[in-house]
């Protein structure tokens, strides 16, 4: 018999999100849920009440449906969601707190900080998305980050988004190949990239990728730097490229727009492996993959307005999409760029210490790591405000288990998920079921 390593306390049940969102589903719905088992088994055999409830009960920003919230069957195949429906990505990832919240906190390697509030979010999106207008961007059009894990970049995907056009990124670690197998086949219209980066406390610089990459796509009308490694980089050796602060000084303290779009608008193309040829355009919706995050943030996470959320990833992995869904549900995003151990094993913890991370999540693969290396972090740092860890990539071990709750934290919540790019999110541990009539994804060329 397994012995239980940790176990929620009566009053953490009571004030969690699922257990208001069930009192919520038992009104709605007439019936009594007496167990989770009870109210998943209700979500995935009545899908178009559940989703639907789960919309107005996250407060999500759309018009009203038309018509039935699905149609067509309960197969990927042939359903449709929330037809007649439209709403904006970005403007539901800008409305989830009060303007003087603070929405990104971001956090390097080299010890470079950077703190935005909600407001300063929405006019830096402001501006760039009349810049991007100006250039000629318009609904539909793609395009595509190759940037570190930097607050430039949530920028420049929310500017995208809200004007309509699909936002791609990858990570500034891949070669000029992979990311042309990308971002060639969407075709972009402009290109986001930084100079460099600083990983393990080398300075990388990107230009020269940069420049390959451009002439390789002959789609980008306009490459746009971030300097992020030194203030005025050269750009001489990149076609057509400006640097983000030319590109935006005539659109300043322009005002926000949002598009009103389709449920089903695509808001996100991410990539297959490319372990079987070429890697594959997965297509995500805008709505579906909205009303998925602020599922598993605020019912699985159980993430709540003020917290702060912080995942190690790189751009180019579908947890960066994931992360930046928190600012939906009003949380503060913590963004790290860099080696999780550099300068030292305990970076990471410092900055949990330092930001108050209430959520904090890595893989398996770190975790096995920082045991070897024989780190304790709860004997050096103070992780009062942490109530979970999250973990994937990769099963979480046993051993593993042991070591968070005897080394870091005993009461946590340790959750081993699992997701893929696919699904941009987690997927059920009760099988494959619940997830053959969820309004997320659809395998296409954009």
């Amino acid at each position: 018999m397994r012995e239980m390593v940790w176990q929620p306390t009566l009053d953490r049940i009571a004030a969690a999100n699922i257990s208001e969102f069930t009192r919520r589903a038992e009104t709605a719905t007439g019936r009594t849920f007496a167990a989770y088992d009870e109210l998943h088994r209700w979500s995935v055999t009545d899908p178009g009440a559940f989703w639907s409830l789960l919309a107005d009960y996250f407060g999500v920003r759309m018009t009203p449906p038309a018509a039935p919230i699905l149609r067509g069957g309960g197969d990927m195949l042939t359903a449709r969601w929330f037809a007649g429906c439209r709403l904006n990505f970005a403007e539901n990832l800008l409305a989830g707190a009060a303007p003087e919240a603070i929405a990104l906190d971001f956090r390097n390697e080299t010890g470079a900080c950077r703190r935005v509030s909600y407001a300063e979010l929405r006019a830096a999106t402001g501006t760039l998305a009349a810049a991007l207008r100006r250039a000629g961007v318009s609904a539909g059009d793609c395009v595509a980050g190759y940037l570190p894990n930097i607050v430039e970049t949530v920028i420049a995907m929310l500017a995208t988004t809200s004007i309509g056009a699909v936002w791609s990124s990858a990570s500034p670690d891949f070669g000029t190949q992979s990311v042309v197998d990308r971002f060639g086949q969407i075709r972009p219209k402009v290109l986001f990239a930084a100079d460099g980066y600083v990983y393990r406390g080398t300075e990388i610089d990107c230009l020269d990728r940069l420049a390959e990459v451009a002439a390789a796509i002959p789609s980008i009308e306009l490459v746009v730097v971030v300097p992020y490694l030194r203030p005025s980089p050269d750009l001489s050796g990149v076609p057509r490229a400006i640097l983000w602060t030319e590109l935006t000084a005539a659109t300043r303290d322009e005002r926000l727009v949002f598009a009103e779009l389709p449920f089903d608008h695509p808001v996100y193309v991410l990539y297959s492996s490319g372990t079987t040829g070429a890697p594959k355009c997965i297509v995500h919706g805008a709505g579906g993959s909205l009303l998925q995050h602020l599922k598993e943030h605020r019912l699985h996470v159980d993430l709540k307005l003020g917290d702060r959320i912080f995942y190690y990833t790189t751009c180019g992995w579908m947890m960066w999409n994931w992360l930046v869904s928190g600012l939906a549900s009003g949380a503060t995003v913590v963004l790290f760029d860099g080696a999780p151990f550099s300068p030292d094993p305990a970076v990471l913890w410092r900055m949990a210490e330092e930001l108050k991370v209430t959520v904090f999540g890595t893989s398996a693969k770190y975790l096995a790591a920082l045991e070897k290396a024989g780190l304790r972090p709860r004997e050096q740092h103070d992780l009062s405000a942490l109530r979970a860890i999250l973990s994937t990539g990769s099963p979480l071990t046993e051993a593993s288990f042991r070591y968070v709750y005897r080394d870091i934290k005993s009461d946590v919540l340790l959750a081993s998920i699992s997701g893929g790019t696919d699904i941009i999110s987690s997927r059920s541990n009760a099988g494959a079921s619940a997830w053959t009539s969820t309004p997320l994804t659809r395998k296409a060329a954009p």
